[in-house]
């Protein structure tokens, strides 16, 4: 009797994000861009939901808008750290002068993207953070 052979189903999961964003309507769109990019999405329109979100769930990366209705994303990224060490960060904002840039960067974050990016750009960023991201 031949027994039919099934290759190991491999247990991957998929990174899971955390995306800021005011805009309700961008909002959407990068999570839906996200999704099709193959990660598990949450979103927050504000500060306060996205600390909410972080003492809730484990996230592989956070996305972050620089102006939001209720503080910055700066302060934001700050205050994830804490929470989840090591999680990179990728600030994707129209507000992105050179100095500005380099100014959120050097206080906390891995990497800025300026509104608009293209969707093979921002998938690229998304991929080389989380590979790049530390195991433990």
């Amino acid at each position: 009797m031949v027994e039919a052979m099934n290759p190991p189903q491999e247990n991957i999961e998929k990174p899971n994000i955390l995306h800021v964003e005011d805009d309700p309507d961008f909002r959407l769109l990068i999570a839906a861009s996200l999704r099709e990019f193959g990660y598990v999405v949450a979103t927050a329109g504000t500060v306060a939901e996205a600390l909410q979100l972080a003492k809730d769930v484990k996230f592989d990366l956070f996305i972050l808008d620089v102006r939001l209705p209720d503080g910055t994303g700066i302060e934001l990224c700050q205050e994830l750290s804490e929470l989840q060490p090591n999680v990179p960060v990728l600030y994707y904002s129209a507000y992105a002068e050179e100095a500005e840039q380099k100014a959120a960067l050097s206080v906390c974050g891995d990497a800025y993207l300026k509104k608009p990016v293209s969707p093979a750009e921002l998938e690229q960023t998304i991929a080389r953070l989380i590979r790049e991201k530390p195991k433990w």
